[in-house]
């Protein structure tokens, strides 16, 4: 593979180690967005258009994108906007960009500028070997924001995919209620199988009320309908979908709800982590721009 430039923007540690590896493979990297994390491959970069300038590819953090913000929590200086001024002055035509889910506005830039986005959204299996890493992180900010021991409370999952399964399976070895909502039926025959109760995605909101603490991986603002805020009142909601994320979040404010938007659980291995999302970086690229 020839040498590129590629741009790193915002994430969190599992960024720097993603930047450690194509540093490895002997490419020139540059990174804007994680001025709080310590030991960097490379010298941040001074700004946005600093680290993209002349880049060939552009990677933004599997999190995705909120509006147009990239998920940067360990940036010096927020929101970094990913939007089609800040790539006009790289090479992206000739390579891309890689990150979780993408926006319409950056559709409409990869037409206007004729470049590739690649998306890791629906990398099925990307979510299956991330989703230990997801649990356990949801594990610390569980037993960080309760009084009681876990298996006190009876937890509601939303959602029973790669990480839904995951939480449910680690909540009930330590030996708590779950209830399930999911619409796929064999998913729904898998909870009870392993000792959760599983609803149908329409009794969602049955599940909700019928627990102490909410847990959302749908990434569908729909998931938990403003309405019904008041009659989740008192309930803990921790959302770890991906924008949009499961809620309104713009109206949370208001909701009196205590709501907890967990964006970034995979950073709780960075190492691990940082060496899958590598992997799908690796793939992507021997695929578009091999030798």
């Amino acid at each position: 593979m020839p040498k590129r430039v590629i741009a790193i923007l915002g994430g969190d540690a599992r960024e720097l180690r993603v930047a450690e590896r194509l540093i490895d493979m002997g490419h020139e990297v540059r990174i804007y967005g994680l001025e709080k994390l310590p030991n960097p491959p490379v010298p941040y970069s001074a700004t946005a258009q600093d680290a993209v300038a002349g880049a060939h590819w552009v990677i933004a953090p599997a999190p995705g994108i909120s509006g147009d913000a990239i998920f940067s929590p360990f940036a010096a200086q927020t929101p970094i906007l990913l939007v089609e001024d800040l790539l006009k002055n790289t090479k992206i035509s000739e390579g891309g960009l890689i990150l979780g889910r993408s926006s319409a506005s950056m559709t409409e830039a990869s037409k206007n500028l004729k470049f590739r986005i690649i998306e890791s959204k629906d990398e099925r299996h990307l979510a299956v070997a991330n989703s230990n890493t997801v649990a356990e992180g949801l594990l610390k900010q569980l037993i960080e924001k309760t009084d009681k021991t876990l298996r006190e409370y009876t937890f509601s999952v939303l959602g029973y995919g790669a990480t839904g399964v995951a939480i449910t399976d680690v909540l009930l070895g330590l030996k708590a209620k779950v209830i399930v909502a999911t619409r796929n039926k064999v998913g729904q025959e898998r909870a009870r199988q392993v000792g959760a109760t599983a609803y149908d995605w329409e009794q969602r909101l049955e599940a909700m009320i019928n627990s102490d603490i909410v847990i959302n991986t749908a990434p569908d603002t729909s998931t938990i309908q403003v309405a019904d805020y008041k009659k989740l009142s008192g309930k803990m909601i921790v959302d770890i979908a991906s924008p949009p994320g499961g809620m309104d979040h713009d109206k949370d404010a208001d909701s009196g709800l205590n709501i907890v938007w967990a964006r970034g659980l995979g950073n709780r291995a960075p190492t691990s982590t940082g060496d899958i999302r590598f992997g799908f970086i690796k793939e992507v690229l021997d695929t578009y721009d091999p030798f």
